[in-house]
């Protein structure tokens, strides 16, 4: 070997050292932030709770239905990471800058028009459910409230998301703390009350969201201006239609399947409310524990991909079928032992929340029945991300969609509603279908493997091939 052949190969490994260490630096941060938010939750949850399981059942609600338009908020902030990533790749930082200036401006706007829609339509499809008054009124004036905390939330959304293309993870997770921080502050004096501010109950949570969105928006206009240097007020969105409609077409397939989940579990929480607050709030609690499994499934999926990208970058799509089946059983196991775990302390988790004996019993119910759920969830997501990883996007989405409204729907109905199981006959169709879903991303997994294997394609070529398979 050459000398010149020397330095060219050590070369390569100090730039995959480089580029492993750069993964780190930018995904561990943003892990610790998703952590953050699950942490938040969880305390959100406890402080609401301590006023009122009907407080806590009304929030529950809300957020089902707010959980439509927190997806459309990240709309053109997606298409943003895409094109930063893009511009700043070819070294062009001032179109990056351009962009992000853009996609921030376009998608407050977008806030404006969600909040209108959200305050108007909220109400009536929370008329639809079958509640109590006084769920109803409290789940109303919260929705009223987070409806006029829009316009900052699509704002932070876009730039989050902006400032993460940009490579600012650090950034990004001290405003996660500290915004969650003064969050919890919050939550406590509006909902439980504290000297002078009596206590609001479900309107306070909403007050508080209100106050800390804003506040946090503020705090980003200061950072956007010093760290990226953008003056957003001098942006002309009608000079810009060409890059809005640009980014909406980068970020809409990735949200509309988030917004079609979100809407087929407002369905099923539709189902739910027709049983009472009991059945509302020990999904709420278990949801939390559910969140956190998804949380450490989600981690193993990320390295997954990664990994896969490096073995199909260098050609061994042998190894790269082995690295995903290896990370199927990890997270499998993973999520399926901790989900045991937190049954076995489901008295001390529920605990944190209520002392109620039929909430505790029912919750203890849905977390024995999360264990068969998990083995079927971790390998749907971790095989999913992996098609996704190689080029095969269409035909899983289609899979997966198909199965949640052809299949879990009507069985979440039959058994929740018809035989009258309420919130245990929705995990049994969940454990249908993620077990569903799992035998066919395993299926489509193996056939493109084989496919590929047979025809001998080389990365490049082999990635875009099974969108017509």
């Amino acid at each position: 070997m050459s000398a010149l052949e020397t330095y060219d190969g050590q070369d390569r490994m100090r730039r995959q050292v480089r580029a492993n260490a750069t993964l780190f630096h930018l995904s561990f941060p943003l892990f610790l932030q998703s952590l953050v938010a699950l942490v938040v939750m969880l305390f959100d949850t406890m402080i609401i709770s301590a006023y009122s399981a009907g407080a806590a059942a009304a929030v529950s609600i809300a957020n089902q239905i707010l959980m439509v338009a927190f997806e459309v908020s990240t709309l053109l902030g997606i298409g943003g990471v895409i094109l930063i990533s893009r511009a700043l790749g070819a070294g062009n930082e001032a179109q990056a800058r351009a962009i992000a200036a853009v996609a921030i401006v376009a998608n407050t706007g977008l806030g404006i028009g969600l909040g209108v829609v959200l305050a108007i339509a909220g109400p009536l499809v929370l008329s639809l459910m079958e509640t109590t008054d006084a769920v109803a009124r409290d789940a109303r004036l919260y929705i009223l409230f987070v409806s006029g905390a829009l316009i900052s939330i699509c704002f932070s959304a876009a730039a989050v998301a902006c400032l993460r293309g940009f490579g600012h993870s650090r950034i990004i997770l001290l405003l996660g703390v500290s915004g969650s921080v003064f969050y919890l502050a919050l939550e406590y004096v509006f909902i439980l009350g504290f000297g002078p501010i009596p206590a609001l109950g479900a309107t306070g949570s909403a007050l508080g969201t209100l106050v800390m969105r804003t506040v946090v928006a503020i705090v980003l206009v200061c950072v956007l201006a010093k760290v990226l240097r953008l003056r957003l007020w001098s942006v002309r969105l009608a000079s810009q239609w060409p890059l809005v409609r640009r980014l909406f077409g980068l970020s809409f397939p990735s949200v509309s399947d988030y917004i079609a989940y979100g809407v087929y579990q407002l369905i099923l929480v539709g189902f739910i409310a027709a049983f009472g607050v009991t059945d509302v709030v020990s999904r709420a609690y278990v949801m939390i524990a559910v969140s956190f499994l998804t949380l450490v499934i989600m981690a193993i999926s990320q390295g997954n991909e990664v990994l896969l990208g490096y073995h199909q970058g260098a050609g061994r799509m042998g190894q790269a079928h082995a690295q995903a089946v290896r990370s199927t059983v990890i997270a499998a196991a993973a999520a399926t032992s901790l989900a045991t775990l937190l049954y076995f302390l489901s008295d001390r988790f529920i605990g944190l929340f209520t002392q109620q004996a039929d909430v505790l019993d029912l919750s203890r119910r849905l977390l024995w029945l999360t264990i068969f759920l998990q083995p079927g969830f971790a390998a749907n997501i971790i095989l999913f991300h992996s098609l996704r990883a190689v080029g095969d996007v269409r035909i899983p989405v289609l899979v997966s969609q198909g199965l949640t409204w052809g299949l879990s729907l009507p069985l979440a109905w039959l058994f929740c509603v018809h035989y009258g199981h309420g919130v245990v006959g929705i995990w049994y169709a969940l454990i249908i279908e993620e077990t569903m879903k799992a035998i066919l991303m395993s299926l489509r997994w193996t056939q493109l493997n084989r496919q590929q294997a047979a025809s001998r394609l080389d990365p490049v070529e082999g990635a875009g091939e099974p969108e017509g398979a």
